[in-house]
């Protein structure tokens, strides 16, 4: 021997298990206020009466048309109540979109609700009370907060 010592071996140092996978972190579920879910239902409701009343008129205005078309030399155009029922239908779509969108939390539906409530200011008396409540309770910090 050459006069080292060698020094003994450490211990295998223990390995420690594997750590269980972490599951994927869950996303925090927004709580949608009370007021944002009473919003999409009136928007829905609102959407069904502007189809409603765009049937009516188109009925009306059919029939109005077709009587005054029985006058000589009347210009009448037969494709006036259509075009008037198609402009309904795309309001109503736009009602329809912004209660599913609010509902989803969506921030372009809280947008297009402004928009909806600015220009409902120009209904007065009611629907200009209506556009300020509803102009009011979207600006609500919880409410914008919803959106985010």
């Amino acid at each position: 021997m050459d006069g080292t010592q060698q020094a003994p071996a450490p211990p295998p140092a223990a390995v420690p298990p594997p750590a269980a996978p972490m599951p994927p972190p869950v996303p925090m579920q927004k709580e949608r206020p009370t007021g944002v879910t009473i919003l999409a239902v009136l928007y829905m409701i609102g959407g069904i009466s502007v189809l409603i009343g765009g049937f009516l008129i188109n009925i009306i205005l059919g029939d109005l048309l077709g009587s005054l078309s029985t006058i000589p030399g009347a210009d009448v155009d037969a494709g006036l109540p259509m075009m008037c029922w198609i402009v309904f239908i795309v309001i109503a779509l736009f009602y329809f979109l912004i209660a599913f969108g609010l509902l989803k939390g969506q921030k372009w539906a809280r947008t297009l609700a402004i928009i909806f409530a600015i220009i409902g200011l120009i209904n007065i008396p009611i629907g200009t009370i209506i556009s300020i409540i509803i102009l009011i309770y979207l600006f609500k910090p919880e409410v914008k907060a919803y959106f985010q």
